[in-house]
């Protein structure tokens, strides 16, 4: 053994000793006259080794941000690792709530990443995705989702005030009639905001305040009323008819309630004068009717268009809490769950007045409903301090955050999210088609939001900005459309 391991020496040796002759330029100190000539010293030769000793030379290579499961959104700007989520497919590991709020500055990429891993994607696993339109196209006359939906030959469902457009019917049959609703905890209920909680909404937003006590017993009297006097005459009931109980009480139910009618009117008659100014005005031919056939729910995308319903009024409000319950209670009498995305860009009009009760009742049962709800805002400082949506944003099991350029808009984002120390300086630093990605009670991560060529082409909304036209086309133009 000893002549052995004399053996093995000898071998080592000698196996430097022809590394170190072989190798030129090889010196146990520099030498700045050969440095100065363009001569530099090499590395000395390596020497005999295993690979257990060598495991210190390997690098740490950082674990992927998310799991394999799910929908590709791009790339982590840190790891270079693939980020691939999904509300569905990370429920019950990752998440506990399928709902995703995108908040960032105008500009900053939101709508691309909806339009793409909101929309299209989910579309290719065979999804129903539900868009509530808000943005207008001057190109398209019409919301910025109207050539995706022709792309994929849909129609979108236009609402207009006036007439012309669809009509959304707050006492449709397919929203259940739960009479008493308004009485009970709405977060502890387990169905989704019915008709009276819509109705009381509607009126409230007429008045610009809450109903009194005696206010409330009128309407909900009405409606009770309304729904009887539409059944006996054969017909759906509508806003009208409770218009029309307001102002003509029904004696029995009155007498049954130990009421008179003079009473009942007197205490409906501010609710009714202002929903009668609000349906023939700011609401004329959006609510006071039967719901239009057009609106049902598609295969795969609708496209609700309220891009030409006004920003100032409650009209848009309104609209966008109407469509979001009728389709939650769509949802709940499905006898099969689908997955179902609801994508509402500008959404801070569903969480102001009294319609952000109703948001936040129909977003509470996303998970019964197999139901993921899409919001875009583009600063938490949009919803009011005592909104419903505060909590509706901090349950959301996902959150994609973009730039803030102000610092005050940032750090309201690191301490809503419960964010690490510091976060709100790296929001700030975001670049566009960037994000800091939150899913869960995980760390998050600044993402990379990667689209193909026919992606972008679909989701450029920058069409008029970049446009190349002069005043000399525009003009020819012009003249062609003439002719």
């Amino acid at each position: 053994m000893k002549r052995a391991a004399r053996k093995g020496d000898k071998l080592r040796a000698r196996a430097e000793a022809e590394a170190a002759s072989a190798t030129r330029w090889n010196h146990d100190r520099k030498s700045k006259q050969a440095s100065l000539l363009g001569y530099y010293d090499p590395a000395a030769p390596g020497v005999l080794s295993s690979t257990r000793q060598m495991e210190f030379s390997h690098m740490a290579i950082a674990s992927p941000p998310t799991s394999h499961r799910g929908l590709v959104f791009g790339i982590d700007a840190g790891s270079g690792w693939m980020v691939v989520h999904d509300p569905f497919t990370s429920y019950g590991n990752e998440l506990e709530s399928p709902n995703v709020c995108f908040i960032g500055d105008l500009g900053q990429g939101k709508s691309s990443a909806m339009k793409t891993w909101a929309v299209l994607r989910q579309l290719i696993l065979g999804r129903r995705v539900v868009v509530i339109d808000k943005k207008y196209q001057l190109d398209q006359n019409g919301g910025e989702y109207t050539s995706l939906a022709k792309e994929l030959g849909i129609t979108p469902v236009k609402f207009m005030v006036g007439g012309g457009g669809a009509r959304i019917n707050i006492l449709d049959p397919r929203i259940a009639a739960r009479l008493h609703e308004d009485n009970h905890d709405d977060t502890a209920l387990s169905t989704p905001a019915g008709q009276s909680m819509l109705v009381r909404a509607v009126v409230e937003e007429a008045l610009g305040r809450p109903l009194q006590p005696k206010e409330g017993k009128a309407v909900r009297m009405a409606h009770k009323q309304a729904l009887r006097a539409a059944a006996t005459a054969g017909e759906i009931a509508h806003v009208r008819h409770v218009l029309t109980a307001l102002y003509a009480p029904d004696k029995d139910a009155a007498t049954a309630s130990g009421l008179t009618v003079e009473e009942l009117r007197q205490w409906g008659q501010d609710p009714a004068f202002e929903l009668e100014r609000m349906i023939e005005d700011d609401l004329a031919g959006l609510i006071d009717g039967p719901t239009s056939d057009e609106i049902a729910l598609n295969a795969g995308l609708t496209v609700f268009d309220v891009s030409l319903l006004p920003e100032d009024g409650p009209a848009l409000a309104i609209v966008m809490t109407i469509i979001n319950t009728w389709l939650a209670n769509t949802l709940y009498r499905q006898k099969e769950p689908v997955p179902t995305v609801l994508v509402i860009e500008e959404a801070w009009h569903t969480v102001q007045g009294s319609v952000a009760k109703v948001t936040r009742r129909n977003t509470k049962l996303s998970r019964a409903l197999s139901l993921s709800c899409m919001f875009a805002f583009h600063h938490i400082s949009d919803i009011p301090e005592d909104s419903p949506a505060i909590a509706m944003l901090k349950e959301c099991g996902t959150v994609l955050l973009y730039k803030q350029q102000k610092t005050a808009d940032a750090l309201a984002c690191e301490e809503m999210f419960n964010l690490p120390y510091g976060s709100a300086s790296s929001i700030s630093a975001l670049v566009k088609g960037t994000c800091m990605f939150k899913i869960g009670s995980l760390d998050s991560f600044v993402a990379i939001h990667v689209r193909s060529p026919l992606e972008v082409e679909l989701t450029d909304t920058d069409k008029a900005m970049k446009s190349t036209g002069t005043m000399d086309s525009a003009e020819q133009s012009a003249l062609e459309d003439a002719a």
